[in-house]
């Protein structure tokens, strides 16, 4: 089970643009097209340009590791389609088709499948849901101009105003509003990771064969990440058994849900909050004998997201987020069991 856990999570931190930035979402999709030069408009102007065709080839750059990787996304009659795949190292892949996304890993046979939700967005799905609240918690600014793959591009600058979240850096391409470039950041303005297209074709049919796998599915054992609510074992959670008495300023609950946990057929109880950019996820399982996934123990790394895992009552409690480790520290410290 090590090396499926490290495999999943490898997943994750690879898909950058799957689901590794997962729990960020993007704006309701905006119907019109202002070429303004507001930092709001650009943040439309970016979000805009996720309905558009596109194809192209990006580094992705964590810790000490450079990744390159290929993308091909469509949208066509209203349904997204995507596919992104390593060029370098291990093969990878992740294809989205209109209700799934299937992540393919060949060299350990095996494939991890997570059922969309109507909010979750596609690559690079950076930006917040909406833009109301936001400058409670980042200063939101626009900076210089610059080229990105050949293409102008125009800087906007989020930074966060305390310690419990990251800021990013995004390049927009001047002429769309697609994101070029985007990089994660500390209060200190020191790059966790980044990607940068280094060519990009946008615009243009895509040809079927284009998003398709080059994994046969029937070649890898595969497992269900997550459900969604037509799923069995998946619905939201209308009694909560626990509850999380300290989070950060800003951080409000967006989901409380019950679902099965991954790769064991086991419930868990599963509780999302946003400051309407960044997202922590605590996940509660019983713990028992049969229990043999690796548990997180204390505060964990991998890339740009940090876990704090603990022990209570017979149950274990994981926090995930892509946010600085002292804020997922401070959330799985205080959840509590409630007393029925």
């Amino acid at each position: 089970m090590q090396n499926l856990s490290a495999t999943i999570l490898r997943i994750d931190s690879f898909g950058l643009v799957v689901t590794r930035m997962r729990y960020l979402v993007l704006l309701a999709l905006w119907s019109g097209a202002v070429y303004g030069e507001t930092v709001d408009e650009w943040l439309m102007r970016i979000n805009y340009a996720a309905s558009l065709n596109y194809q192209g080839v990006f580094i992705y750059v964590y810790e000490s590791n450079l990744e390159t990787m290929r993308v091909v996304h469509q949208v066509k009659g209203g349904v997204t389609r995507e596919r992104i795949y390593s060029l370098n190292g291990a093969p990878r892949e992740i294809v989205r088709d209109a209700e799934q996304v299937w992540c393919y890993a060949p060299e350990q046979q095996i494939g991890v499948r997570v059922y969309r939700k109507e909010s979750r967005q596609n690559f690079p799905n950076i930006l917040p849901r909406n833009l109301d609240h936001l400058s409670d918690n980042y200063d939101l600014r626009l900076g210089r101009k610059s080229r990105i793959a050949e293409r102008a591009a125009q800087q906007i600058l989020i930074s966060p105003l305390d310690e419990y979240r990251y800021g990013y850096v995004l390049w927009a391409d001047q002429e769309t509003g697609l994101l070029l470039k985007a990089a994660l950041v500390t209060r200190e303005n020191v790059p966790i990771e980044q990607y940068m297209f280094t060519e990009v074709e946008i615009g243009g049919l895509i040809a079927v064969d284009d998003l398709a796998p080059n994994t046969a599915k029937e070649m890898l054992k595969w497992y269900a990440a997550e459900g969604n609510s037509q799923e069995p074992g998946y619905a939201t959670l209308v009694k909560p058994g626990w509850e999380i008495g300290n989070v950060p300023e800003g951080f409000r609950i967006s989901q409380q849900l019950k679902r099965m946990s991954p790769i064991r057929n086991r419930m868990m109880e599963h509780y999302v909050y946003s400051d309407g950019l960044a997202a922590v996820s605590v996940f509660i399982e019983k713990n028992d004998d049969s229990n043999t996934w690796p548990q997180v123990d204390g505060v964990n790394r991998i890339g740009a997201i940090h876990a704090f895992g603990r022990t209570q009552d017979g149950y274990n409690i994981t926090v995930v987020g892509e946010v600085p480790p002292q804020t997922v520290d401070m959330i799985g410290m205080s959840v509590k069991k409630i007393l029925q």
